[in-house]
């Protein structure tokens, strides 16, 4: 497990949005976690902008010591959608039956908000979705346990568009509430006594046609995702990953490297040194995450210099020019001639007229 992954404010923006709401202070939930202790608001809340996943946890071990409960856990997950996963919510909500829409979270892992790792194993009556609690400590495994069954059942419920009961539940944890808590919250049997913490879905429910499927967003959003996880691939060290997933985080700006420390902070000068050991200097990932997005962009939409420019952060179509001739030694247009083009278009489709896509269903 990498706790020094980073990833954005979906997760903490929900566990303290729970904090409130059960009226434990937010710097009590921060302390010790190297996130901005004074937050009083949401606003406050959404400049933290990316958390790692030690100090996600380390907010759900403070949220738990101050407001110890079962069903806590259900509170949180109540507050996921499809649009908490972004990128990846959509190539979910685009595919074909739910089993499919199940094999792309599994498939693009590392874009999910799954703070623990999950597995799938086939079973006579269906699949069982399977939560490995054993990297957790203790006191975090109900909180956790509990907000991922919600999310799932949630997150189904939406792409199906009806309500989705499961056929079990399984929940062993400490601290882990009443069967008749989880049966009015599931639904559905729940053992408490299990070896495991896993729900099982019916094959009826895995194999039902998604309300929303459609064939061409779904192989564009998959494609996306896909570009997002090989932006990483090869990054390994542990500093390099951070900065590349902050520099796509906020690709809509050009953010100078004083910027990027003061996030993961430390100071500019530790973090070209450390980059430099790491052996990915600084300005190299600047300019790869911007070449990648600026490569996508070109061939995978109609988007003019000048829209495009803008979506990189620079000023004028002009400067991107430039940029990008450093980069690949062409001009975008000539690039873009070169490249076969498969625009985006059915996502934007899909995106703003969410049932026009019927007819591609596959």
């Amino acid at each position: 497990m990498d706790w020094r992954q980073r990833r954005d404010n979906t997760n903490l923006r929900f566990l303290l949005d729970v904090a409130v709401d059960n009226n434990v202070e937010l710097a009590a939930c921060l302390a010790n976690t190297g996130l901005p202790c004074a937050a009083e608001s949401q606003q406050d809340i959404e400049c933290i902008e990316s958390v790692e996943l030690w100090q996600e946890l380390a907010v759900i071990r403070n949220l738990v010591a101050r407001h110890s409960m079962p069903g806590l856990g259900l509170q949180v997950g109540r507050r996921y959608h499809l649009t908490s996963l972004g990128l990846l919510g959509y190539a979910m909500l685009a595919s074909r039956t739910l089993r499919d829409a199940i094999d792309v979270t599994s498939q693009f892992r590392a874009l999910s908000l799954s703070i623990c790792p999950v597995s799938l194993q086939n079973h006579p009556e269906g699949v069982l979705m399977t939560m490995d609690q054993g990297v957790l400590p203790a006191d975090a495994q109900c909180l956790v346990v509990e907000r991922g069954m919600t999310a799932w059942q949630c997150l189904f419920s939406e792409l199906l568009q009806r309500p989705f009961i499961p056929l079990r539940m399984d929940i062993c944890v400490p601290g882990a509430g009443t069967s008749e808590l989880y049966l009015a919250h599931f639904g559905c049997a729940v053992n408490t006594q299990a070896p495991r913490n896993a729900m099982l879905i019916s094959d009826a429910d895995l194999d039902a046609e998604l309300p929303l499927a459609n064939a061409l967003t779904q192989r564009t959003c998959a494609n996306l995702c896909q570009h997002l996880c090989d932006s990483l691939e090869d990054i390994h060290a542990p500093l390099a990953r951070q900065v590349m997933q902050l520099l796509m985080s906020r690709s809509g700006q050009i953010l100078p490297a004083r910027t990027v420390a003061a996030h993961l902070a430390l100071s500019e000068r530790t973090l070209h040194r450390r980059l430099a050991e790491e052996g990915h200097p600084y300005r190299r990932l600047d300019e790869r995450v911007r070449r990648n997005l600026a490569e996508r962009l070109l061939s995978d939409s109609a988007l003019g210099l000048d829209s495009i420019a803008r979506q990189l952060g620079y000023a004028e179509a002009a400067s991107f020019s430039r940029a990008f001739k450093r980069w690949s030694g062409l001009s975008p247009d000539h690039w873009r001639r070169r490249r076969p083009t498969q625009t985006l278009e059915p996502l934007i489709n899909a995106l703003v007229h969410p049932g026009s896509g019927e007819s591609q269903r596959a």
